[in-house]
């Protein structure tokens, strides 16, 4: 089947964004796309990355590559070095805006202004373990007598299930508190109500050279 010019084009042109929205879906974190929301976010990524390609193109040196590009579009002519460049372009877009994401720029800004008191778009599981101060945790299975003790290793969830894996892990009796065993690693996964998970104090008590 033989694919129209303006169509080939498109195609083209949206390779920078779909470069960028691959980066930032792989590096925060969010339900998964649809196809809807993957062409939209390549879109918009995809401008970002032609508008920083071309201005950082034209600080560096003068550059002929964007000149009448936006005029241009709706033409059959596929510009090659402009695409390429965007694409050089859009690996920093899609690390950049992860980062923002992450770091929850846009959020705490809005908290500074007092413009919101909403602390991102993951749901409370993911904001929670994903905290700074957050790596030692106690994870309660109350319903087979067991609490694990560990490092946060990784972690993830679906519609259904919230999936967590620990590393250095120590294993009580619940009820007793007993040890019972020791482990290098341990993989956990709950329905979504039936999580318990616990973080300990932080010890932050100083001694003195004489103890």
């Amino acid at each position: 089947m033989e694919i129209p010019e303006l169509t080939l084009k498109l195609i083209i042109l949206l390779i920078p964004g779909a470069v960028a929205s691959i980066i930032f879906e792989k590096l925060t974190i969010h339900k998964k796309w649809n196809s809807f929301q993957f062409v939209a976010n390549s879109i918009l990524f995809g401008g970002i990355s032609y508008l920083v390609a071309q201005l950082a193109f034209n600080i560096c040196r003068h550059d002929d590559s964007f000149d009448n590009f936006w005029l241009n579009l709706p033409s059959k002519e596929i510009p090659f070095a402009a695409v390429i460049k965007a694409i050089i372009s859009s690996i920093f877009v899609g690390f950049i805006c992860a980062g923002l994401d992450n770091y929850k720029f846009v959020n705490r800004v809005g908290k500074l202004l007092k413009l919101t008191t909403k602390y991102g778009d993951e749901n409370l599981y993911s904001y929670f373990l994903n905290a700074d101060n957050v790596n030692e945790i106690y994870f309660r299975d109350i319903p087979n007598n067991i609490t694990y003790h560990g490092m946060i290793n990784s972690y993830s969830e679906t519609n259904e299930f919230k999936e967590i894996v620990l590393r250095d892990v120590k294993v009580y009796d619940y009820t007793k508190s007993e040890l019972m065993y020791e482990l290098d690693k341990v993989y956990l996964s709950r329905p979504k109500d039936d999580i318990i998970i616990e973080v300990p104090f932080i010890n932050n008590i100083k001694t003195d050279k004489n103890g």
